[in-house]
């Protein structure tokens, strides 16, 4: 399952405020659709976006959303530089937009910059390798485990939606909503205004391993 996103770095944030554009966008705004040229990369400032797919009969498969404080919008530095998936703000969004001539431009001025991005991408990577171990849970509540375990690192609070972890996960929102009544019923879960709070995660991990792969 995905993890949040890994948030951007000190010096590479430092570069987009120095050299980049700031906008503020409405929620469900589309910032650029899958196949459109990719011109700018982007610090998520404020708010969430999220990242789907769009088929031909008009359907969408959400991918994950991002969280302020991560980039949005890498596939700038690829050749040909183009959107791999569709992108639009989840909630009220605050971004500041960079072009890859200003990215390079900082990056030769302080190499840490280019570091730090590459260091991002790795862990990009290391996610995707994730989403693929994800999809062979077949329980919806080893689903739930691993998204509740992957998203709590460091004793964080989760403050998705049932909506947003039913469309990350491929759930309906009723298969979510009784997953977490049974987590929280065990004491795994509290349920807090807006946010969960994992009480007892080394037990989310024992339970979708040990229960899919043993």
């Amino acid at each position: 399952m995905p993890s949040q996103i890994p948030n951007i770095r000190d010096n590479l944030q430092s570069a987009f405020k120095k050299y980049g554009q700031t906008h503020n966008y409405k929620a469900g705004k589309l910032l650029f659709m899958k196949n459109d040229h990719a011109r700018e990369i982007y610090f998520l400032e404020k708010g969430r976006v999220r990242a789907y797919l769009l088929y031909p009969d008009g359907s969408e498969r959400t991918l994950c959303y991002v969280e302020h404080g991560n980039l949005v919008g890498e596939e700038v530095v690829a050749i040909p530089a183009k959107r791999i998936v569709c992108v639009d703000a989840a909630t009220d969004i605050t971004l500041t937009s960079l072009s890859i001539d200003s990215l390079i431009m900082a990056g030769r001025q302080d190499e840490s910059v280019l570091h730090e991005l590459l260091s991002l991408y790795m862990q990009k990577i290391e996610l995707l390798s994730n989403w693929i171990f994800y999809g062979q849970f077949s329980h919806n509540e080893a689903r739930i485990a691993c998204f509740l375990y992957d998203n709590s690192e460091g004793g964080k609070d989760i403050s998705y939606t049932q909506d947003e972890i039913a469309a990350v996960t491929g759930m309906s929102r009723v298969s979510v909503s009784q997953c977490l009544k049974r987590f929280e019923e065990t004491g795994i879960l509290k349920k807090g205004y807006g946010s969960l709070k994992v009480t007892k995660r080394p037990a989310l991990k024992d339970y979708f391993y040990n229960q899919e792969f043993k």
